[in-house]
């Protein structure tokens, strides 16, 4: 798979915050705890596969003073730590998450190990980065079988980020944490069969796993989806059902889809050539920090397609592009002598 879908699998705090859930056995509860569960339990926890809902859906203002209620009327509660924690998580208030699952991560919760190991291992919100303590915490987390804690320990494979480098072992985890219907494994999964890495490539198998996230409402997957539909790999090619799942990602939050957009436009693939449409696009995708948004920003600055022709603003987006990975802004800088 192209370029268009690198940055997903990366994407650890994301994918993270949409599906953070736990592996715990759900035991006798006091009415509060209970209450707690019923706003922000997920449904990759026991005992809550089909209650449990998605931290962008839950009422965060309920959630925080059920669960704030449980811990007071009952302080050794790992489980309302951990809830409320996975409130905290999603709207990146990093110490706050700290705070309260440092106890329950150490009682063995994997939801409070993985949270807390996703933490130190990018130092998030300032904490301190602590490596070997937080693949210790994912190791523990996976190895009770929680999902969101082996997606993460195979994102570490991956990149090679506290344990060595290893594709293989990544795609693992990923397919552990696939099968129990994690979306963005599932993403991380399917792009790697996409590309051939640490698996066979099988184009067919990557969109299936691409498809069964969109559909679970991921915009990654609703990206890489659109990816398949645009090229043709996987699937047949069809650029007005690309344009649907891009258009849907980017309604999800997904910023590469915007740009994505903004080049079927470029093309006029599946849509009438229009560069001012694609300018809109992807000026919000540059803007929101995207580099493939930026090269193309770039390149539209380069060929004057729907902009006076500037040389000078081309370095510009395409040195932005750079510094954020595109190796297509890079060769773009050198054959203009940068």
């Amino acid at each position: 798979m192209i370029h268009l879908t690198t940055l997903a699998r990366h994407a650890r705090l994301a994918a993270i915050a949409l599906s953070l859930a736990g592996a715990l056995a759900v035991p006798a509860q006091a009415d509060e705890v209970a209450d707690c569960a019923a706003l922000i339990a997920s449904p990759f926890e026991a005992g809550y596969k089909a209650t449990g809902i998605n931290p962008r859906e839950a009422d965060r203002v309920a959630a925080e003073e059920v669960c704030n209620a449980a811990i007071v009327a009952h302080p050794d509660s790992m489980e309302a730590r951990t809830w409320l924690a996975r409130i905290h998580f999603y709207y990146g208030e990093y110490p706050q998450v700290v705070d309260l699952v440092e106890p329950a991560a150490a009682a063995g919760n994997p939801l409070a190990q993985q949270m807390l190991a996703d933490i130190l291992i990018d130092g998030l919100g300032g904490i301190p980065v602590d490596e070997p303590r937080a693949i210790e915490l994912l190791e523990a987390s996976s190895d009770a079988g929680f999902a969101p804690g082996q997606n993460s320990l195979g994102v570490s494979y991956e990149r090679g980020q506290g344990v060595p480098q290893d594709d293989a072992q990544a795609a693992k985890l990923y397919a552990s944490a696939a099968k129990q219907g994690l979306a963005v494994a599932e993403v991380n999964l399917g792009m790697f069969y996409a590309d051939g890495i640490g698996v066979p490539e099988d184009d067919v198998r990557a969109t299936k796993l691409f498809m069964s996230a969109a559909e679970k409402g991921d915009a990654g997957g609703m990206n890489s989806l659109a990816v398949s539909y645009e090229i043709g790999e996987g699937i047949e090619q069809d650029y007005a059902l690309a344009l649907d799942w891009y258009q849907k990602a980017s309604e999800a939050g997904s910023v590469i889809a915007g740009a994505n957009i903004g080049n079927l436009y470029i093309q006029g693939l599946g849509v009438e050539q229009d560069y001012a449409e694609a300018l809109t696009w992807i000026r919000k995708a540059a803007k929101d920090g995207n580099s493939y948004g930026q090269y193309l920003l770039g390149s539209m600055y380069e060929e004057g397609q729907g902009v006076t022709a500037d040389i000078d603003k081309a370095i510009e987006f395409y040195t932005q592009a750079a510094d954020g990975g595109s190796s297509d802004a890079e060769d773009a800088l050198v054959r203009l002598g940068q």
